[in-house]
């Protein structure tokens, strides 16, 4: 695992910024885009930051900054690893298999104070907005035809990140961010320090859908099962999709 990243795109832009290394990123302030989650002796936040460019518009960039702020794994049961570098790994697969998702501008780790430090910048889906935050014009601007397209169009990606062999594990309406959404929609996903990779395509179907189901606000019963019938690439439901349906009914339920 390589702890140190810099996109080559990017590389002009940091040094002009003063902001090429940890050390640097580190000891810059950001504006909180929200209250740091504290937990167990450490803390995680992460802020919006936006760079000069030569020539060019400023680059809008979030920061996620963590000290002491890990997980447990199989590979290391005892000193753990911070939870951004799951994240980090995951937006450099999903670039590499072109699924849209937040590009990866810098991260780094190191110690601070003798505690182990991560940071993860990404530049900021300028033109997307997130699905929750669209429910006053999808009831006043979109007609039912434009609905149905863009809920086709989310269940067809959410589809494609599951058979890529992830599972978000924390997939609500506002990690899911929509691009032209009347217009040849374009989803990209967010917060990806949760997702993980499963072999069993059914568990990864039942624990994003069940979220998204269960926080899905003002989506009509058609609607969901307009939804499942495109995730699922079925036209009616059979056995299975009947099963998996109940599971994910009774699950969102809870």
């Amino acid at each position: 695992m390589n702890n140190h990243f810099i996109a080559p795109q990017h590389v002009e832009t940091l040094a002009l910024n003063k902001l090429i290394d940890f050390e640097s990123i580190w000891n810059f302030k950001v504006d909180w885009f929200e209250e740091p989650n504290i937990r167990r002796g450490g803390w995680s936040g992460v802020g919006r930051l936006q760079l000069k460019r030569a020539g060019l518009e400023p680059l809008d960039l979030f920061v996620k900054k963590q000290q002491n702020h890990g997980r447990h794994t199989l590979l290391h049961p005892i000193s753990g690893e911070p939870t951004f570098r799951r994240e980090f790994e995951r937006l450099q697969f999903l670039e590499q298999n072109h699924f849209a998702a937040p590009k990866v501008v810098f991260y780094a780790e190191s110690k601070v104070d003798g505690k182990p430090c991560a940071i993860l910048m990404t530049e900021a889906l300028s033109e997307y907005a997130a699905l929750d935050s669209l429910s006053d014009s999808w009831r006043s601007s979109a007609n039912r035809a434009q609905k149905g397209e863009l809920i086709k169009k989310i269940a067809t990606e959410l589809r494609h990140f599951h058979d890529l062999g992830l599972v978000h594990r924390a997939l609500y309406p506002k990690h899911i961010f929509i691009k032209n959404e009347f217009n040849s929609p374009n989803i990209a996903l967010i917060d990806l320090e949760k997702a993980r990779f499963s072999a069993w395509s059914a568990y990864r179907t039942f624990f994003d859908l069940a979220a998204l189901n269960r926080h899905a606000e003002g989506w009509r019963s058609t609607q969901r099962l307009m939804f499942f019938l495109a995730y699922m690439k079925i036209n009616k439901l059979n056995f299975y999709s009947k099963w998996m349906c109940r599971l994910i009914l009774k699950r969102s339920k809870r």
